[in-house]
């Protein structure tokens, strides 16, 4: 992969305000897929999203690492079925 698809752990939580901590704290939780590249951690850009999502409810509604696992999971979980409920809706429609 090239170095342009990832974000520095360090720059984003600069910008953003959060610490480096609480990054790694989700990498462990598996709410991120964290990078190591020689020392320094680093994110890729599709993780962007998920990141910025769980910062804005930690700072919002101050969910902590582990509440953020759960609403990832759940987040998830919701995502997987309307999906599959957009599949089903689409065959009981080519069968009628």
């Amino acid at each position: 992969m090239n170095s342009d698809k990832f974000i520095s752990i360090k720059t984003f939580c600069k910008i953003h305000g959060v610490t480096e901590s609480f990054v790694y704290e989700l990498g462990e939780f598996d709410v991120l897929k964290l990078h190591i590249k020689g020392k320094e951690a680093q994110l890729p850009v599709e993780e962007l999203v998920v990141l910025e999502r769980m910062v804005r409810l930690n700072k919002e509604l101050d969910i902590n690492p582990e509440g953020l696992h759960a609403v990832h999971h759940l987040l998830k979980k919701l995502n997987e079925l309307q999906e599959e409920l957009f599949v089903l809706k689409r065959k009981l429609d080519n069968n009628v």
